[in-house]
């Protein structure tokens, strides 16, 4: 079986290690919990799952006037 290489950009692999990290427990958290959320955080973390590395899944507001949650987790 062929192991297959993922290259990861410094900022890819330091939101990577954040969320093996963990919150509560190593390989999963929230992401506000993670990182500081911004634009690049939001394309860094896209291009995570994009390359099958972690899967997140948004949740919405529970107040109104705040913008959705994020569940991440190690694929």
């Amino acid at each position: 079986m062929e192991k297959t290489t993922v290259m990861l950009t410094t900022k890819e692999q330091t939101l990577l290690s954040s969320i093996q990290e963990g919150m509560d427990e190593p390989g999963c958290g929230w992401l506000h919990e993670l990182a500081d959320e911004t634009r690049s955080t939001a394309g860094i973390l896209g291009s995570l799952v994009k390359k099958g590395l972690v899967i997140s899944t948004k949740f919405p507001p529970e107040t109104a006037g705040y913008g959705p949650s994020y569940w991440v987790e190690v694929a």
